[in-house]
């Protein structure tokens, strides 16, 4: 009998990327996420001759690596950090291949993965996405304290729902998600961060942004707020732009405190900053960052989406 998580990665390799006899699959991973990455390994062989797993002593996706995605059809990186955001990613679904990422999976998210209704999960996103794409303005509260106006007009809207069958697909995964990159220097408000931001569950002290002309410029809190201050710091101004607005859209999805997972249950929101390529924004910065709010309310251009976390679209 198969345990839970090679049920999941039957699922990745069956339902999610439908790998086909004869396909070359590449597994990217590092520590500590072996363990994940060599049961998908174990299920991509059960499949097909071509799949390797390759373990990365870092986090640097230039050079060989880099020409190595490009030239398989699949690849499934299980990495930390993220490598959505990267040159390479994007240049390998220029090429046509199509790509999972879990960045920073845990088991227990990963375990999930068979339960998820991927045509209904993705029904629901594709039908978000238009929403978001012929919206002007999205208005964000929650019980939180967290109000934000966020304007999109022009903008279009990005559907994640793991659906990864088609050439140059790509997605994370666990998927189920709607988004938006704002305006550029519009976003206004307060966000105060529930999970996501380099926030750890274990952390007393929360964070709270605050956002003007659509970027961070005040970053509250304790240890959490001086660790995302930091972080920050490195890759300089352009890495507090506000990048992405999204709703989760995943209803097996469950708050587990790691933002994966909370950013994708439906209820929930997020605001990304930094790099926003991948999803029509023109912000090429070397990190992106979620701050995910639970039990969100949307109304968009005046039409209420979610109210205090529950989905009311007709």
């Amino acid at each position: 009998m198969m345990t839970k998580m090679e049920k999941a990665a039957q699922a990745v390799i069956h339902r999610h990327l439908e790998v086909k006899k004869g396909e070359s699959v590449l597994i990217l991973t590092n520590e500590p996420l072996v363990e994940i990455a060599s049961i998908l390994f174990q299920a991509a062989k059960r499949r097909t001759r071509g799949a390797y797993l390759l373990q990365l002593s870092n986090s640097d996706l230039s050079g060989p690596v880099a020409d190595l995605m490009s030239r398989v059809n699949v690849v499934i990186a299980v990495t930390a950090p993220s490598i959505s955001h990267t040159e390479a990613r994007r240049r390998a679904s220029h090429n046509g291949v199509r790509i999972a990422s879990m960045p920073n999976i845990t088991r227990a998210t990963f375990s999930r993965l068979a339960l998820t209704d991927l045509k209904k999960n993705a029904r629901l996103s594709q039908k978000i996405r238009d929403i978001l794409t012929i919206g002007r303005q999205a208005r964000v509260s929650a019980p939180n304290g967290t109000d934000l106006l966020v304007p999109i007009q022009n903008r279009k809207g990005y559907a994640d729902t793991g659906l990864l069958q088609v050439p140059g697909a790509f997605s994370n995964i666990p998927a189920g998600e709607a988004c938006v990159a704002p305006e550029k220097g519009l976003t206004e408000g307060e966000l105060i961060v529930d999970s996501g931001m380099g926030l750890d569950r274990r952390d007393i002290d929360g964070i709270t942004l605050t956002i003007k002309n659509g970027r961070v410029s005040r970053i509250k809190g304790g240890r959490s707020a001086q660790r995302l201050r930091r972080n920050l710091a490195r890759h300089g101004p352009a890495s507090r732009v506000v990048a992405e607005f999204g709703i989760g859209t995943n209803a097996n999805a469950v708050i587990s405190g790691y933002s994966l997972e909370d950013e994708k249950v439906l209820g929930t929101i997020h605001i990304g900053v930094g790099n926003n390529i991948s999803f029509g924004g023109d912000n090429d910065v070397a990190v992106h960052l979620d701050a995910v709010v639970f039990k969100a309310s949307v109304e968009i251009d005046g039409r209420v989406i979610l109210d205090r976390g529950r989905l009311v679209l007709e």
